[in-house]
């Protein structure tokens, strides 16, 4: 796949986007704000828009303000909020849990057309994985391009690796079984027939050593491995949502109005 970014309009700048405080059903208010922070901070981290949170937007209005502008529900009330902010676009967004599971509504108005960009609904059985699927969900609200799905490099190398240890330290364990088993009859028959001629004795001590040395490095490449492939698998990410926009027409802005840039990803 070759990302691409493919803008008509030369010196673009950033489109501004306020993102509203998310309103929340069924989870505390501290929770709905962090969500709302983790929203915005992803919006800033792809690039697209640039984002006004919360917070600024209480700044710049008022609580007061702010709270007579969201209660209203009508499309003029979009468009004055945006217009008192200088954000042409506007996200808003609800948390909900339900019999424990999270689910996440996000919906993006373009308030000088007084309709909605785009919307996105996810769905969790844990707040972790609900913010795992943030990035997706802001990309299909704000209609760009779904990120890049998380690398599996790092966890697959620690598997291969972990495997090769658990095989390796396996293997080298059963050699140093054996060798010890031969050491032993020897021993033994030396002991049960006296016609046996024996090594002498610092040879098979040093046999035994060297056995009792491997028997400890097949032990820590067992237990290595172990580690290793546990946290291999612990660590591969979730699959990535298929959905979502592949290539977008974004808004930009420019000194002597308003333009957009296509971007994506193409094979």
């Amino acid at each position: 796949m070759l990302s691409v970014l493919l803008s008509s309009l030369l010196a673009a700048g950033k489109v501004k986007i306020a993102v509203l405080a998310f309103s929340a059903s069924g989870v505390d208010a501290t929770v709905a704000n962090s969500v709302t922070e983790s929203v915005t901070a992803e919006i800033a981290v792809r690039g697209y828009f640039d984002p006004i949170s919360s917070t600024e937007i209480q700044t710049l209005l008022g609580v007061e303000r702010q709270k007579q502008l969201m209660g209203c529900g009508e499309d003029s009330c979009v468009s004055e909020l945006a217009g008192a902010i200088g954000a042409p676009y506007v996200m808003s967004g609800t948390l909900v849990k339900l019999e424990g599971v999270f689910q996440l509504n996000l919906q993006v108005i373009d308030s000088r057309k007084s309709r909605p960009v785009g919307r996105s609904t996810k769905l969790a059985k844990d707040f972790e994985s609900l913010r795992f699927q943030i990035p997706y969900a802001v990309a299909e609200a704000c209609g760009t391009p779904l990120p890049p799905a998380p690398s599996r490099v790092l966890p697959y190398t620690m598997i291969g690796v972990g495997g090769a240890a658990l095989i390796g330290g396996g293997v080298l364990g059963m050699i140093a079984l054996t060798n010890e088993g031969v050491v032993r009859g020897e021993l033994s028959a030396g002991d049960n027939n006296r016609t046996v001629v024996l090594s002498p004795a610092k040879t098979y001590t040093q046999r035994l050593d060297a056995i009792a040395m491997q028997k400890t490095i097949s032990l820590t490449a067992l237990i290595a491995g172990a580690v290793l492939l546990g946290t291999g698998l612990f660590l591969i990410p979730p699959a990535a949502p298929e959905a979502g926009v592949k290539v977008a027409l974004v808004p930009v802005a420019l000194p002597d109005g308003a333009g957009a840039a296509l971007v994506g990803v193409l094979p």
